[in-house]
């Protein structure tokens, strides 16, 4: 789950290439950036939704009676 908090990062990041670094990108760059932590993201999501289905199916009895 810590990996999703990683597009804070990312995002931190363009926003300094935008803002303070001594060379702006182009839109095409800026786009293949914001381009890539969106396939990142979706790629973390996925990897953590297969994680926790891995947990519940070894670790939650699926009988639970109450």
């Amino acid at each position: 789950m810590s990996d999703t908090y990683n597009i804070f990062n990312e995002l931190e990041t363009i926003l300094y290439k935008v803002g303070d670094a001594p060379t702006q990108p182009t839109e095409d760059q800026l786009m293949n950036m914001l381009i890539g932590v969106m396939d990142l993201h979706k790629v973390r999501y996925e990897k953590m939704w297969a994680s926790w289905n891995e947990y519940t199916k070894n670790n939650i009895k699926s009988d639970i009676t109450i």
